[in-house]
């Protein structure tokens, strides 16, 4: 039986095993080598300036990495800190130790000794620092050794599943902030802004529909506290925005901000159903400590003077109302912060920018809703915006404990400048446990070419994966002098722009999962896929960030594929280019061959998706899985309970010519959940092992009822569930708190915090059964127009699980076998 494994396909095998001292270069996925940067810190360099290091064998399965200096003296790469990784001179720590995972031929991970972390970059760019702390998911945690500095990569291999029947987040949209690019663009001329608004906003362009509008404070035209033109230091003079008053006993001067106003309307005009954001990054000068908008002068401290609070409030609130009664636009959300607890805004700096700590926020939303509520808007207040999520959480956290200000708040934002796959979990599960709508709402990032685009579309897919976002928005649409931070390249003088490789790459996405469609489970962090509303499409997009090309067998679990497939796909040489090649199909496995730094997209149809709630589904199998893992699931292997990678495999009972072996999830981490009255559940899997509790901590299984064995399933928010055994009401819990592969699943009181969340689980629902598909002939099974979905052959019950793909089940539910006709 040949088993593909869900990430990196590993052998298990090491070339190097029998050598102690190995000279060779270690080579990043990216195409790059490990070197020894001048602060001492591990990072990749080109061939230029890499040389040999020394693999050691220090026992165990474990390898010391060695840069040798011009002198002969050894230093060895270290983890350092919680994730930085350095070159340094001990050798004894388990900090300096590494595993390699795989085929030391192939790309391969290595894993930290000290933290059973692995080996990583953020990019793939020059200069890029490694650190030990990913979690082997991402390409750019992939290695290979080879004693030539210029011997190519090894192919990757993936597999994985797609599950178009197991539905999550609706999509409300793609978008980007006005700030500062419409302030500028919207003083070009007609023809031209006709130009980039119907690049943004065609759906067969970027298809945004989101457009977060800034209402600038203004800085002080008599520039008494801040240099004039300070800003023009930094972010340069686009960054200036315009206030609407002066003076606080001004009246309002509601001809200020033309750019960005004749941007908001012209998008309105060409996407009627745009959907818009006002928000602030700083109250205007005089309301502040420091006479100056960006920032006090102690960066870590609030610059909002609280007795303007109110007058705050009322300030954001008439912008609001003005757009409304003079325009017809009336903003979704308002929200008055910008990255508010951070240290980073200080006077005379480069932008608007505000701190507030958390309470201060909470003080200001407690004066704004009243206000917001008494204009008569339909308006809601979102809130917090911070630059990482990690601080999301914090705040989130906050609002919840005041006990008030979490309910006066309709919509939660995060930025994703900064994130991991634990705090994205979290700030998912908050928000949806308290019915708040998220928004990943700004982010953007630097880098070189297609390869720093790719990896704004990796932190794409992390986001929606990991947090489950209703709408993700980037920050810029038009820059000068890159073609990183924004879509489309410009002078704003003299009013010229072009589309950049980072414009198709990010239409591969948004002009393809369109508004209103639903996220769908695909188990591979290199993919995002989501079904229309008919459910009669299927989109798979799919990354490839690695300097070599990559193979990925995709099984679409739980549907008919139905028709022929489109592909569109950006690389170096090619603009979200239409292509019939690179991809075939058999039965419901596609095998998609990936160039190296690319990303493609699949436009599949499909029937037999049913738009179906999160109730759990007897005779339906369910992959049960981690939180914070999305690749790994409950297996069992000879009573031994714990979190695996998910494997697929081919199995057949009985060889047949023309028959396509048939690919499916190991039994072993297939879960049937059986109805026991009473809410309760016998959990089975596909190899008639029943999950059973044991008088310690351990989780076990058994092939016979008895006592211990019965669970109850309780959604924590919506989206994952807690699973509680009946007997001890204890829950599913990973031991010590671990989400990697090999973790042992036991059972422990849940407690009251439901972001503990290494007891929370997500039920992926694999294959369904059509009930108008079944046929018998010869004692196999067929498609067939119309029939019962039950039939008994040779005392055994089937029914279909996919087109060609059946289970047959014994009179006592746990005898089960898999035939294609």
């Amino acid at each position: 039986m040949r088993k593909y494994v869900v990430a990196i396909v590993l052998s298990l095998l090491c070339c190097v095993a029998s050598a102690a001292d190995r000279e060779v270069y270690l080579k990043h996925s990216g195409g790059l080598l490990v070197g020894k940067k001048s602060d001492g810190r591990a990072g990749l360099v080109s061939k230029a300036n890499a040389k040999k290091l020394k693999l050691r064998d220090v026992g165990g399965g474990y390898y010391l990495v060695v840069w040798t200096d011009a002198n002969g003296a050894e230093s060895y790469m270290t983890l350092n800190g919680g994730w930085n990784t350095y070159f340094e001179n001990d050798a004894t720590t388990d900090l300096a130790k590494y595993a390699i995972e795989g085929d030391a031929e192939q790309l391969f991970l290595l894993k930290n000794k000290s933290n059973g972390k692995y080996l990583g970059t953020d990019s793939n760019d020059e200069g890029a620092n490694l650190y030990s702390d990913k979690n082997g998911s991402d390409t750019k945690h992939y290695w290979f050794i080879s004693d030539d500095a210029n011997a190519p990569l090894p192919k990757v291999v993936t597999s994985y599943i797609v599950a178009p029947t197991d539905l999550r987040q609706e999509n409300e949209g793609w978008g980007v902030s006005l700030c500062w690019w419409a302030r500028m663009c919207g003083e070009w001329s007609d023809r031209k802004i006709d130009q980039l608004v119907d690049w943004l906003v065609s759906p067969t362009g970027l298809n945004y529909n989101i457009f977060r509008y800034n209402i600038g404070g203004g800085d002080d035209p008599e520039n008494k506290n801040c240099t004039k033109h300070h800003m023009g230091n930094g972010k340069g003079l686009r960054a200036e925005m315009d206030g609407f008053k002066a003076h606080s006993e001004d009246e309002y001067d509601w001809t200020k901000d033309a750019g960005q106003r004749k941007i908001m309307l012209k998008i309105r005009e060409k996407r009627p159903d745009a959907i818009f954001e006002a928000f602030s990054n700083s109250a205007p000068y005089y309301m502040t400590y420091s006479g100056c908008v960006a920032g006090n002068v102690d960066g870590g401290k609030d610059n909002l003077k609280p007795e303007y609070y109110e007058e705050f409030a009322h300030y954001l609130v008439d912008v609001c109302k003005h757009y409304k009664d003079e325009y017809g636009i009336e903003f979704k959300t308002l929200e008055p912060f910008n990255e508010a607890t951070t240290n980073f805004w200080h006077a005379n700096g480069q932008q608007e920018g505000c701190h507030f700590d958390n309470q201060s926020q909470i003080n200001f939303i407690k004066v704004l809703a009243p206000i917001l509520k008494e204009s008569g808007l339909n308006t809601i207040i979102s809130a917090s915006d911070e630059t990482n999520v990690g601080g999301a959480v914090g705040t989130f956290e906050a609002y919840k404990r005041d006990g008030k200000a979490l309910s006066l708040v309709g919509q939660w934002n995060t930025h994703t400048y900064g994130a991991d796959d634990v705090s994205r979990n979290r700030l998912g599960l908050l928000a949806r446990s308290e019915g708040k709508t998220l928004w990943m709402s700004e982010t953007g990032s630097g880098g070189n070419g297609i390869g720093g685009n790719l990896n704004v579309a990796q932190r794409m897919f992390d986001d929606i994966r990991g947090m489950l976002p209703a709408a993700w928005i980037d920050w810029q649409y038009v820059e000068e002098n890159n073609d990183q931070w924004c879509t489309v390249k410009g002078s704003f003088s003299n009013q010229t722009c072009e589309r950049v490789k980072n414009y198709y790459v990010r239409q591969q996405v948004t002009s393809h999962i369109k508004q209103g469609y639903r996220f769908v489970t695909s188990l591979s962090p290199q993919s995002l896929a989501a079904v229309n509303a008919a459910c009669d499409t299927l989109v798979l997009v799919t990354l490839n960030t690695g300097a070599s090309s990559a193979t990925h067998t995709v099984k679409i679990s739980g549907c008919m594929l139905d028709g022929t497939i489109t592909c569109y796909q950006t690389t170096a040489a090619k603009n979200h280019q239409k292509t019939t090649t690179g991809f075939t199909v058999k039965g419901d496995v596609l095998t998609l061959s990936l160039p190296a730094t690319s990303i493609t997209t699949y436009i599949i149809p499909i029937k037999g998706v049913a738009n179906e709630d999160k109730e759990i589904k007897e005779d339906v199998p369910y992959l049960i899985m981690p939180q914070y893992n999305a690749m790994a699931a409950l297996t069992a292997d000879k009573k031994n309970v714990s979190i695996e990678q998910v494997a697929l495999q081919e199995e057949m009972t009985t060889p047949q010519d023309g028959v396509e072996p048939v690919i499916s999830v190991d039994a072993a981490q297939t879960w049937m959940f059986e109805k026991a009255g009473n809410n309760l559940y016998y959990i089975v899997n596909g190899n008639g092992e029943i999950l059973t509790s044991t008088s310690g901590y351990a989780l076990t299984t058994q092939t016979k009822k008895s006592s211990g064995q019965l669970f109850k399933v309780e959604s924590i928010d919506g989206v994952f569930v807690k699973i509680t055994n009946s007997s001890n009401s204890k829950s599913l819990d990973l031991s010590n708190a671990a989400y990697k592969p090999g973790t042992q699943v036991g059972l422990w009181d849940y407690g009251s915090n439901i972001t503990e969340a290494h007891r929370n689980w997500y039920l992926c629902k694999l294959d369904t059964f059509d009930e108008n598909a079944l046929g018998i002939e010869n004692n196999l099974l067929y498609p067939k127009a119309t029939s019962s979905t039950l039939y008994n052959i040779n005392g055994m019950r089937a029914k279909a699980t996919a087109p060609g793909i059946y289970i047959l089940r014994g009179a006592d539910g746990t005898s089960k076998k898999i035939i294609k006709r």
